[in-house]
């Protein structure tokens, strides 16, 4: 099968569908032009993808493309050299056993509508986020004291190490004006504020006149909720002045536009339910369990024998890099996890080894009566993962193993991928969605732990990394829960998702932009090309490249 033929073929009919959608009729009629020749310019329009879940709303988690931090300030942040220093909480401290963090706080944040930020906002914030427990697991938080007007204190009932990851995403709500409908309004203390919400079309956000910092360049930037095709298609005829693009679509030349492209840990793979099928049911009555890839063998095989490189140069163009596990190229990585892969021959031979014969001669192995076959979910509407998921589909074959590809949505995929593989994705600045997706503990609790793995071997390195008193330490801990020589939660060890592709951040956007220190990227929502908008400036003497 010639894949990038394939692989065009649908991004070109998303194209029409995107276009088409971007189309529709407007209740406030979006803005109709972008950049032009002038010497200064301080509005942005930009596309960042489709309308993100979450939107502004913590409890729903934060949406992606950082928006909801572009309006709301947390007790600390990271600078774009991933550095953690204060923003609400000017200076902090931790006590010497790691139970009781200190913070001291500013006095000059306002939120947008001009009242002031205080630790009882801080206090309702995290209380209300580990009373809902479903986004945030804050189960280890005992006590908030507000000392006084300046200082809190947060007890722990046992050491963290990955608080600090939760201390620069939280974002701090007004205990006075937050609601279930949040979203819809929200009040925050960041740079930027909004002013219009158009739901599933656009956002528009001026600067936040009460902001404490320095004032940003563009005082106003409109957000399109547009699909990559649409967008491109938008960036053509001159109606955005930035977007996040398909790697396939790296290579477009419009006048006075760069490519902006960053590298990221963002990856995507295959998640494997490592229980076997009738192990029993979420909370919510979802089944768990699935025959096939609960055998090791199974996940084994396609671990090391699908090919990474060519997924790298068809579904991303070459834009990307292979990806061995969730938390590649960070400091915690272990760097043993990432093995030699397209060996056919030895998967197959693990295979056989297994029991797993093709004894009707089908293409389709069989083990006590089982097929070597089962369903691969992926969100129809992403082109990345739906791509992925054909390539990993047509290359399963020359392992015997059948996968039938399933277009969904995250509606119907959170009832299913406790029992099914899904094409999934991840990367973080921090060790903490590590911890989370290979936690028994939280196993069936939203996307934490889909596949219900469970190794006590590697959750008490982890416990060890959790507790650990420096990075350093902690860091060692991280690299025996991904391998110790002879178990872990990676490929060399129990493989409980197969990761497959890191993907680079691709825009394209009017040369003129400077959006000013980068570091890797992440997945989606953390640090986005937008996490920094404020720093932004317009240089009306760069050219396109």
């Amino acid at each position: 099968m010639n894949f990038r033929k394939c692989i065009r073929l649908l991004g070109t009919s998303l194209l029409t569908m995107g276009i088409m959608a971007g189309c529709a009729k407007q209740d406030k009629p979006l803005i109709n032009s972008a950049s032009t020749d002038s010497e200064i310019k301080d509005e942005l329009v930009i596309s960042m993808g489709t309308r993100p879940p979450g939107e502004f709303d913590p409890r729903k988690r934060w949406g992606l493309y950082s928006q909801s931090q572009i309006i709301h300030s947390t007790l600390l942040k990271k600078t774009s050299e991933l550095e953690i220093v204060g923003d609400y909480a000017k200076e902090y401290e931790v006590s010497d056993d790691g139970l009781i963090w200190t913070f001291y706080l500013n006095d000059n944040f306002k939120f947008s509508n001009g009242a002031p930020v205080t630790a009882e906002d801080v206090k309702f914030t995290y209380e209300m986020l580990k009373e809902d427990g479903v986004s945030w697991d804050l189960s280890f938080l005992t006590e908030i004291e507000v000392k006084d007007e300046k200082t809190m204190l947060f007890h722990l009932a046992e050491p963290r190490s990955t608080f600090f990851a939760q201390l620069t995403e939280i974002v701090i709500l007004p205990k006075d004006h937050y609601g279930d409908n949040y979203s819809e309004n929200p009040i925050g203390s960041g740079p930027y504020m909004l002013v219009q919400w158009d739901k599933d079309q656009q956002a528009i956000f001026e600067v936040n006149p009460y902001y404490h910092g320095k004032t940003p360049y563009f005082k106003k930037f409109t957000l399109l909720f547009l699909d990559e095709n649409a967008a491109l298609a938008a960036a053509k005829n001159g109606t955005v002045d930035l977007i996040y693009t398909l790697p396939e679509f790296a290579d477009q030349k419009i006048d006075g536009f760069k490519l902006f492209s960053y590298e990221s840990n963002d990856v995507r793979g295959v998640s494997m339910p490592t229980q076997k099928s009738g192990y029993g049911t979420t909370q919510q009555g979802y089944p768990i369990g699935n025959d096939v890839t609960s055998d090791i063998a199974i996940r084994k095989a396609m671990f090391i024998g699908l090919d990474r490189e060519e997924m790298v140069n068809t579904v991303l163009n070459g834009h990307g890099k292979k990806a061995y596990s969730l938390v590649d190229k960070m400091p915690w990585w272990n760097e043993e996890t990432a093995v030699e892969d397209n060996r056919v021959e030895e998967a197959n031979k693990i295979l056989e080894e297994a029991g797993w014969i093709d004894t009707d001669k089908d293409g389709i192995r069989e083990k006590g009566g089982v097929k070597a076959a089962f369903k691969l979910y992926h969100p129809s509407a992403d082109v990345v993962r739906t791509n992925t998921a054909i390539v990993v589909s047509e290359q399963a074959k020359k392992l015997g193993i059948d996968i039938e590809l399933v277009g969904s949505n995250w509606d119907e995929m959170q009832t299913v991928m406790y029992s099914n593989p899904v094409l999934f994705a991840g990367g973080r600045h921090h060790p903490h969605q590590f911890h989370s997706m290979h936690n028994p503990a939280l196993a069936g609790i939203s996307y934490d732990n889909i596949v219900y793995y469970n190794n006590p071997t590697v959750m008490g390195y982890m416990e060890k990394a959790m507790h650990a008193s420096t990075q350093e330490e902690a860091n060692k801990y991280w690299k025996l829960a991904q391998w110790d020589g002879k178990t872990g939660a990676s490929g060399l060890g129990d493989v409980p998702f197969v990761w497959l592709i890191r993907l680079d951040h691709i825009h394209i956007g009017d040369a003129r932009i400077n959006v000013g220190d980068q570091p890797i990227h992440t997945h989606g929502h953390e640090w986005s090309l937008l996490a920094n908008i404020a720093e932004w400036t317009w240089d009306s003497e760069a050219a396109a490249e």
